[in-house]
């Protein structure tokens, strides 16, 4: 069959979503009658490596030159999810739900270098009524706004293929990145964005076809231990008890980040500390707050298993830290614009500000384990 579209895929996209993976996962996720809001529910955590820099909740957003995460790194998040590591296609190894763990949905990532054989997957897929999330190289995607100027590694959903007109239907509704696609492009272009090297500076990222396929067990069903372990890890990661693959975490770690921070303004060259502010902090700042506010989504989906009070007012302060994530990281744009460094100190003293109220919701959380 030269041509095959599925319907009815929800166009899924909520504003405290991290990034456009787990915005095209949310898609496949509705679209298998599950709830995003409860699946695609993270850890609450804070994660700094002082030897890297790097700032965050998870392996997920760690800065990398390949996409060869291991089953290890990429099972630092979801609890409702479980990954195998980043592997090339085997065609020859069928993919079997029914093995999975019936209370939680497999995300499987794929490379293959063979442009022809990842395309022939893809319309495998298709004609089974299953959406593919593919990996494309937005500098070659005409409707964005980086077309042919910036290079850059992007998730959207594939739903169906024409060949006999030469085109692909797929929706792209990351509108955080300026994202709100929903169409048909040709095959062509598709194509090239999937085998893209994605050069990105001094160095390149290859795509290398990469796609995911998102699955649940027909024997699926919500089980209440999954929700009580996600409070049980993020009161275990913020109070410090428990690290990530040997990554300090907690609430004492944002007084060491923003230790580090008042430190690297007075050693490091003002140039340096104005790039780091406005091409790294000021996107991962806003991870933080997106999931501050999505954790607190998550405990609301909870309301009739858990007592009200403590989630409310866990909820208070999460929002409130959300919104000083927000403020940081504006205040770094803003910071690496006007070339500021005295602007670090109004930060550190929001990082402050941030810590007391995480550590006022982790209080509330530890009274609903």
């Amino acid at each position: 069959m030269s041509k095959y579209s599925i319907s009815g895929v929800p166009r899924y996209f909520v504003p405290y979503v991290a990034d456009c993976f787990q915005n095209a996962y949310g898609a496949l996720v509705a679209y298998l009658n599950l709830n995003p809001d409860i699946i695609l529910a993270d850890y609450l955590s804070f994660m700094f490596d002082s030897e890297t820099g790097y700032i965050g909740i998870n392996f997920l957003h760690k800065p990398s030159k390949s996409f060869l995460f291991t089953r290890e790194e990429l099972n630092t998040s979801l609890e409702y999810a479980c990954f195998p590591a980043v592997t090339c296609f085997d065609k020859r190894i069928p993919e079997n739900v029914d093995q999975l763990p019936p209370d939680k949905i497999k995300i499987s990532i794929y490379m293959e270098d063979d442009g022809k054989t990842a395309y022939e997957r893809l319309k495998e897929l298709i004609h089974m009524e299953v959406p593919v999330v593919v990996v494309v190289d937005l500098y070659h995607m005409r409707y964005h706004r980086a077309f042919q100027k910036e290079h850059g590694a992007h998730a959207v959903v594939v739903t169906g293929y024409n060949e006999e007109e030469g085109y692909v239907e797929l929706f792209d509704k990351y509108s955080l990145s300026s994202s709100d696609f929903d169409g048909r492009i040709p095959l062509e272009e598709l194509l090239l964005a999937r085998s893209s090297e994605n050069c990105l500076g001094s160095y390149s990222k290859p795509i290398r076809n990469m796609w995911m396929e998102v699955g649940k067990s027909s024997r699926f069903y919500y089980n209440d231990i999954r929700w009580k372990t996600v409070i049980e890890e993020s009161c275990k990661r913020m109070l410090g008890e428990k690290d990530i693959l040997g990554c300090s975490c907690g609430l004492q770690v944002i007084d060491s980040f923003r230790r580090e921070l008042l430190l690297k303004k007075q050693e490091l060259p003002e140039e340096e500390i104005f790039q780091e502010y406005r091409y790294y902090y000021n996107f991962a700042f806003k991870i933080l707050s997106r999931s501050r506010i999505r954790f607190g989504v998550f405990l609301r989906q909870l309301e009739e298993k858990l007592p009200g009070k403590p989630v409310n007012e866990a909820n208070i302060y999460l929002e409130e830290s959300a919104r000083r994530w927000e403020i940081i990281s504006n205040l770094s744009l803003r910071l690496a614009i006007t070339k500021n460094a005295g602007s670090i100190d109004n930060l550190c003293s929001q990082l402050e500000l941030i810590r007391d109220n995480e550590s006022r919701a982790v209080e509330k959380l530890l009274c609903l384990r």
